[in-house]
Parts: structure tokens; C-alpha cells; sequence
């Protein structure tokens, strides 16, 4: 008999000790609401690996990098820079969104750039990377306008959609969900004039950080699948968009499919990134370098593999 209970004992401690290790391979990672969030659904859906908290909003950002809440963080990476600088444990891991800012207009006789001379403009984000981008190309272009600052992408969509008077900053998808309901809209793409501009390709906007104390394997497991989710996401929107809904995405089906060939997804890693991130950052400090933290974060930022 005694025997028996013992093995019985250690039959319970056994499954209980596996259940513990299964929930610790559990990743928990927190993503705001948009492009950021498009790019891990094919994660989200494994729910066996993968626990996914979509926020909305920076302060759900903040709280998770200073409480530790989650393993991963999707956010902006000048954010997570400036975290890093003031001694977050996480590590940029990697890039996932490569800039998805518009402005738009309805019956402007001319729309580009220069043609707002003298406007108002609705922005969203006031000192976050909306703004930063496109007060940097206003000032390297001479142009001046009027800002008017809203607390969301969300915010700054119902106004246009209220009054097409107005121009307004948008991102995807909300980008795509305002051109399903009002016809004939204008649209300048800030990737394009930032092209021109910088004579880079585009600029790291939004990346992956991932908590310091994380076993390796398992963090490049991770960035293996956000790889591979980005390129399905890609390589099939309508796809993409039915699991989004399933998901329960604020936007339609087909909005979605819509916004994912615009909000220019790759996962490219940290020592990939390094030179684009650092010529963003280098850009960043020279507009306000608080909004990195003082200066460019060092080497220790850039999660090693």
C-alpha cells in the first residue's frame, strides 16, 4: 500500500510538473491595435505557444514594459528605446512595420506636400513616431502648417469621416477603412516622401522587444514564427483577414485585406535593422532626443541570437 500512494504521489507531481513547464513555454506578448498586430496573427492563432493581448493606445505599453507583464512587447521603437535608456529589461529583438502614416484629403484641387502650405492638419500622436515623421518632413521640405492634435488614429478617422474638409494624418487600417466609405480620396503616402527625402527606403517604426530573462531557444523559436507569420500574412491577405476576424479585429474582412499590402509588414532582426534604426534614431535625436532617451541606445540594446 505504501508503495502504491508513493507511486500515486509521484504520478501527481509528475503531471503537475508538466503542467507548470507547458505553461512556462507559453509566450505572453502584449501588441497594439493595427499594423503591429497584422503582423503576428498567424502567432495569435497558436494559442498553445502564444498568449496575445491586442491594446490599444501607449499606456497599456508603458505599464507592460514597467511591470514586466508580458515576455514580448510590440511597440515603437523609439519607445522601446527610450525605455531601454532608463532601464527596462527588454531588448530590441527586431522589426516589424516599416512606416504606415497618410495624410488625406477630399476635393483639395492639388494634394502633395507643398500644397499644404498655410493648413491645418489633423495629427494623431502628439511626440510619438506620427508626429515625429511628419514634422521632420515638413521641416526638411520649408513647408508650414497648423497642427491639430488628437489622442488617436480612431479620433482623428471619425473626423474626416464627419467633415471631408479637413486633412487628416491617418495609418493603416483605418487608412483603408475610411476609402470604403468615402469615395475619391486623396492620399499623400509618407513612406514615399520620406523616400525622397532621406533617400532611405523607410524607417523601422514599430519592433519587437523581448524581456531580457528569456531562455534564447526559446526567443528565436519566437522570432523564427513572427517571421514566418509576417511572410504568410503577406503572401495571402484574405487569409490573413478570415483569421483577423475570427480573432475578432475591429475591421472587416475585407478592410483588412486591404491594409496589409499598405501597412508595409517585414520582420527584419535587430543586427539587420541596426543601421536603418540608427539613421531613425540619429534623425529622432536631432528633432528632440528625449524621445529616445538622450541619445542612441548602445549595443546591449540589439538582442543577440
Amino acid at each position: 500500500m505504501k508503495k502504491l500512494m508513493t507511486f500515486i504521489i509521484l504520478m501527481i507531481l509528475s503531471v503537475l510538473l508538466l503542467g507548470c513547464q507547458k505553461e512556462t513555454d507559453v509566450l505572453t506578448i502584449m501588441v497594439p491595435s493595427g499594423s503591429p498586430a497584422l503582423a503576428q496573427l498567424y502567432l495569435q492563432q497558436n494559442v498553445e505557444q502564444y498568449r496575445v493581448d491586442v491594446v490599444n493606445g501607449a499606456d497599456a505599453l508603458l505599464y507592460a514594459f514597467g511591470s514586466e507583464s508580458h515576455d514580448v512587447i510590440f511597440a515603437p521603437t523609439n519607445l522601446g528605446a527610450k525605455l531601454y535608456q532608463s532601464g527596462m529589461n527588454y531588448l530590441f529583438a527586431g522589426t516589424v512595420v516599416w512606416g504606415n502614416y497618410y495624410l488625406i484629403a477630399k476635393n483639395q484641387s492639388t494634394f502633395d506636400i507643398a500644397s499644404l502650405e498655410g493648413k491645418n492638419v489633423v495629427v494623431f500622436g502628439q511626440n510619438q513616431t506620427s508626429d515625429i515623421i511628419l514634422r521632420y518632413l515638413l521641416n526638411e521640405l520649408n513647408v508650414s502648417v497648423t497642427i491639430t492634435y488628437v489622442d488617436s488614429v480612431a479620433t482623428a478617422s471619425a473626423m474626416f469621416m464627419a467633415d471631408n474638409d479637413l486633412i487628416v494624418m491617418v495609418a493603416e487600417p483605418s487608412l483603408s477603412a475610411v476609402s470604403s466609405k468615402v469615395s475619391n480620396v486623396q492620399i499623400i503616402d509618407l513612406q514615399t516622401t520620406y523616400q525622397s527625402v532621406t533617400g532611405s527606403d523607410s524607417y523601422p517604426q514599430a519592433g519587437v522587444f523581448v524581456n531580457k530573462s528569456l531562455d534564447q531557444k526559446l526567443v528565436n523559436n519566437f522570432l523564427s514564427d513572427l517571421g514566418d507569420s509576417v511572410e504568410l500574412v503577406n503572401q495571402d491577405p484574405h487569409a490573413a483577414s478570415l483569421i483577423a476576424v475570427e480573432l475578432e479585429y475591429a475591421f472587416s474582412q475585407s478592410v483588412i485585406a486591404s491594409a496589409i499590402p499598405f501597412s508595409h509588414l517585414e520582420f527584419v532582426s535587430a543586427n539587420d535593422s541596426k543601421v536603418a534604426l540608427e539613421a531613425y534614431f540619429n534623425m529622432i535625436q536631432d528633432f528632440n532626443s528625449a524621445l529616445i532617451g538622450g541619445s542612441l541606445p548602445n549595443d546591449d540594446f540589439y538582442y543577440q541570437p
